[in-house]
């Protein structure tokens, strides 16, 4: 664990975070932009957003899905789930299809563009995944997940 002599400074000296700096919402937060930032800059050359590889990667794992299951496991609002789905439709990414029982729902498949695209970019999520997990030192991942699970079912 980093003690507090360890911890990088704000860049603005002489302000204090009054003690925020010891709370996991307020560090947590911290890493989570530094992971996003680092996770951005390695999916900009596929033009890509986190939430854009979220959405391929659901749909590449269960192709067919509607989008309003999508929007529930990732915590999409709907509005904007289908913003990002008609953008991935116009760059060729993502395909949408009937739903036999439900004509107002669309099913939702990769084409062999978003394919393509995604296993690229899932290469690069790769490599900053690593990245993540050599910044965690010698904390257990498993463990480390099942914590964050606990806090994100709160």
């Amino acid at each position: 664990m980093i003690d507090a002599a360890e911890r990088k400074e704000p860049m603005d000296e002489g302000v204090s975070l009054g003690g925020l700096e010891t709370t996991v919402g307020f560090v947590l937060r911290l890493a989570q932009v530094a992971v996003f930032k680092d996770l951005l800059s390695a999916l900009k050359p596929f033009d890509l957003r986190v939430t854009d590889l979220s959405v391929l990667l659901v749909i590449e794992a269960t192709p067919g899905l509607q989008q309003r299951a999508i929007g529930d496991v990732l915590r999409i609002q709907r509005p904007n789930l289908v913003t990002i789905i008609d953008q991935l439709e116009a760059r060729g990414l993502v395909r949408r299809g009937p739903v036999p029982a439900d004509r107002r729902a669309y099913a939702l498949s990769l084409t062999v563009e978003g394919e393509a695209l995604l296993q690229q970019a899932k290469r690069a999520h790769a490599q900053h995944d690593r990245k993540v997990l050599d910044a965690l030192g010698d904390l257990d991942k498993e463990r480390m997940l099942a914590a964050l699970e606990r806090i994100a079912a709160l």
